[in-house]
């Protein structure tokens, strides 16, 4: 990625041929998923303090948030495309926001397991949910320091190249985080077929739904930016904004907006949970384990 010449961040399209987006930012789509996120953080927010599963409401929160952050940022963007702290800051939220939502999505399994029984799961859930945590924590600290890397050294005209292939890595660890969890699920879902069929475990049969949808919808993106990053910041993909458009906001809002309108957090309300495995991460405890003992 070479540096800009020197020109206003906010002067008028085309003033000179390059831009850090190889594009102008849509307008319309902007507009639409800064609305889309704001009002799926909104809705996660005042799910987490009703529920009160704190842990679990706190990284679906900040994974809308920082989309809608990223998109508010595009939308700006229209009018001050050549703005480069603009153009860094929206690439590091949107790459970084759904590595929020797979953990929060994680913790959701991790209470149904709880639910459902533990000898659904191939491994002990407090062991699969510390394992899952501490990968997803990696992936954000590589994205996060490869990010800044990328944007201090574009800013000085200096190579991106230290700073990118960091962010590649984090997002690759991330892919496979997810294709991982998408096989566990795999494995969990079918165990748990009879029970989910059952009259009473409806929220959890919905509760699951949402999990595999979103995890789906996130390992699709996944593989998109993937490849994007890859290519370079001057790539195919990431100069063509119906990519960012299709393969990225649509399948986030799916994946996002399914957590919100299932949340597994209100789903879960009133069931009592029995604390096998001495992991405490929510206060409130309402799923019950007994009947399935």
């Amino acid at each position: 990625m070479a540096s800009l010449p020197d020109v206003a961040p906010c002067a008028p399209y085309l003033s000179i041929p390059y831009s850090p987006y190889g594009y102008l930012p849509s307008l319309p789509a902007g507009i639409i998923f800064s609305i889309l996120f704001g009002l799926i953080t909104a809705a996660n927010l005042l799910n987490t303090i009703r529920t009160k599963y704190w842990w679990m409401g706190f990284f679906l929160t900040a994974g809308a948030l920082l989309e809608t952050i990223g998109w508010v940022g595009r939308t700006v963007a229209h009018e001050c495309v050549y703005n480069v702290t603009l153009s860094t800051m929206q690439i590091s939220t949107l790459i970084m926001g759904p590595a929020y939502t797979q953990t929060g999505v994680y913790i959701a399994l991790w209470l149904v397991l709880n639910v459902l029984g533990t000898e659904i799961s191939p491994v002990p859930p407090k062991i699969y949910l510390v394992v899952v945590f501490l990968v997803d924590c990696v992936c954000l600290l590589l994205q996060a320091i490869g990010g800044g890397i990328a944007g201090a050294a574009f800013e000085s005209g200096a190579s991106t190249q230290l700073g990118t292939d960091i962010m590649v890595a984090g997002i690759i660890s991330q892919l496979v985080s997810g294709c991982v969890f998408l096989a566990f699920l795999g494995l969990v879902v079918p165990r748990a077929w009879r029970r989910l069929q059952e009259r009473e475990n409806r929220r959890l049969a919905l509760t699951m739904t949402a999990t595999v949808v979103s995890t789906v919808m996130m390992v699709l993106r996944g593989f998109y930016r993937s490849v994007e990053l890859c290519q370079g910041w001057r790539g195919y993909l990431i100069t063509n904004q119906g990519f960012v458009v299709g393969l990225d906001a649509v399948p986030m809002v799916v994946a996002m907006g399914g957590l919100a309108i299932l949340n597994p957090g209100v789903l879960l309300r009133g069931f009592e949970m029995k604390r096998t495995d001495g992991l405490d991460m929510e206060k409130d405890e309402r799923i019950e384990t007994s009947e399935y003992r």
